[in-house]
């Protein structure tokens, strides 16, 4: 791999994380809040989805993989990731949607984030009001409620993806949004894919 690609790739990723979490700040110190967040380490209801995300941010989280994690979490990962994408298979995004109860996120363990510090945007933008609303809602299966967090929250989830796949489409490279589970299934099945995707080979399945 080539140390210059790999370097623009990651910091791209980074730099954008970094601007989520300083927008995010930034609005809670700054606005007068009605309703604190009320996101704590545990409250892990948010979890039980399918994120989507850039490629730049599956490329850092499969890197983050493949220098953090043993083979052990690697194997165990893989099972989970195959777990996953069987009971999603054929099926249309509403449908998916519905039965996140049973689908929890590749990563979580224990109701913590195993890639806390790499998180995706829409993860750290997923912010609610109440964390004992989101969990009569998810305890009811009432997937189509909605969170009691600010319209802010979404307004830096798009601004920073549209950057991202502004980038990515500049380069010449994929730029569609895809499921975390199938993204890091695609890279960790790829002999060279930060390269790759920075050649502006397909790497990534394109969600149906």
């Amino acid at each position: 791999m080539m140390k210059s690609t790999l370097n623009e790739v990651l910091k791209l990723a980074r730099d954008a994380l970094k601007q989520t979490d300083d927008a995010i700040q930034k609005f809670v110190l700054l606005e007068s809040l009605p309703e604190p967040l009320d996101c704590k380490p545990g409250c892990h209801y948010c979890c039980y989805n399918q994120p989507m995300v850039t490629p730049p941010e599956a490329l850092l989280i499969g890197h983050h993989i493949e220098q953090t994690f043993k083979d052990q979490q690697k194997q165990t990962l893989n099972v989970k990731i195959k777990k996953i994408l069987k009971k999603i298979v054929g099926k249309h995004p509403d449908e998916i949607f519905m039965m996140r109860h049973k689908l929890p996120c590749i990563f979580l363990e224990n109701s913590m984030c195993l890639i806390y510090m790499v998180r995706p945007v829409v993860c750290r933008t997923c912010s609610s009001t109440s964390a004992a609303h989101c969990k009569m809602i998810f305890e009811n299966r009432n997937h189509r409620a909605k969170l009691r967090t600010y319209p802010q929250m979404y307004k830096i989830l798009h601004t920073i993806h549209s950057h991202l796949t502004a980038f990515c489409r500049e380069k010449g490279c994929q730029s569609d949004i895809f499921r975390l589970s199938e993204a890091i299934e695609n890279y960790l099945n790829h002999p060279n894919p930060i390269d790759a995707w920075f050649q502006g080979e397909t790497i990534f399945n394109i969600p149906k």
